[in-house]
């Protein structure tokens, strides 16, 4: 069932992005590559996921910073690309429900972004997925038990995505898509902000 549902979001975002901007000398969308974590920040810097962007937290400190929605997109991904290492993509959809969309790849990572503005992220279940987690710990592969322990976790009704919920409430929730219902079933996909999907 987990492969299923992972299947089911792959082939959601390959209806919601194409291929990179350059020749794709394929007919499917291109391989994943092996998780990098290779920049010059990596080994002081750990990047947290958050409702209102992204968090970057010194290692040493412990000190956060906000790598807030709305940033212009080469900050973004300037900032990313310190700890991530380079991108892996760009591309782009005209057609997403929110509007014309552009987006950046590094490994499970996507930013997306809108009228040149750090819009939202989405982290799939994919290499590299393992290097990214909330503050409070929740990452792909957390069970619903375990993301309940430090979060509300909301349903949300009828969705087309699949087992959906929203950790947390308001509207700096991150969103989550279980690979099956019940408190043993884990996180497939994380996202936070503006995404690229149908609804």
């Amino acid at each position: 069932m987990r492969k299923l549902t992972t299947l089911a979001m792959l082939a959601l975002l390959a209806a919601c992005k194409p291929a990179a901007d350059g020749p794709s000398g394929g007919d499917g969308p291109p391989p994943v590559p092996e998780a990098k974590a290779d920049g010059p920040a990596a080994a002081t810097t750990a990047v947290g996921l958050d409702g209102e962007g992204l968090r970057f937290i010194d290692k040493a400190s412990g000190k956060a910073s906000l790598l807030a929605f709305g940033v212009p997109r080469a900050q973004a991904e300037e900032a990313l690309a310190r700890v991530a290492g380079q991108a892996d993509d760009r591309s782009t959809n005209d057609e997403c429900g929110a509007g014309p969309m552009a987006f950046t790849r590094f490994d499970a990572m996507t930013l997306n972004f809108q009228d040149g503005k750090f819009a939202g992220w989405f982290l799939g279940d994919e290499p590299g997925a393992d290097g990214w987690s909330t503050i409070s710990g929740i990452a792909i592969g957390t069970t619903r038990a375990k993301a309940g322990e430090s979060v509300s976790l909301v349903a949300v009704e009828d969705s087309t995505l699949g087992d959906e919920v929203m950790l947390g409430t308001g509207e700096n929730a991150i969103g989550a898509i279980f690979a099956a219902p019940g408190d043993g079933a884990k996180i497939d996909a994380l996202f936070a902000g503006v995404n690229c999907f149908f609804r």
